[in-house]
């Protein structure tokens, strides 16, 4: 299955909004409902986020996994889905590194990938 994992930098003062988001996002109700279906319509199988301190700040660090990640951040950012658009007002006001406005590449680069076996 590909994979995909980015760091978007979070603007300064708006850790407690990505902390906040996520809790409420993993409650059960109608918006975990929204971003389970949000998900599934994008073509993503597994999504996990971490919030890294460093010493430039903090950073989002999330992994998905599905068919095509590249296909998923267009999806997201032509996508007229409540969720979707909520979910892109959101980095684009706390942790704007990728701009869902116009198509980019997922830039980074794998460095190795190593598996018990």
């Amino acid at each position: 299955m590909p994979a995909v994992a980015f760091a978007l930098p979070i603007l300064p003062g708006q850790e407690e909004a990505v902390k906040s988001i996520s809790e409420e996002v993993l409650r059960p109700g109608p918006l975990w409902e929204a971003y389970e279906e949000s998900r599934r319509n994008l073509g993503i199988y597994r999504e996990i986020a971490w919030l890294q301190p460093t010493p430039l700040g903090d950073m989002m660090i999330v992994y998905w996994e599905s068919d095509d990640p590249q296909y998923v951040l267009r999806e997201i950012a032509d996508s007229q889905d409540q969720f979707d658009l909520q979910f892109r007002q959101f980095i684009q006001g706390s942790a704007p590194a990728i701009d869902l406005d116009r198509e980019q590449p997922l830039a980074n680069s794998l460095l190795f990938d190593w598996q018990a076996g």
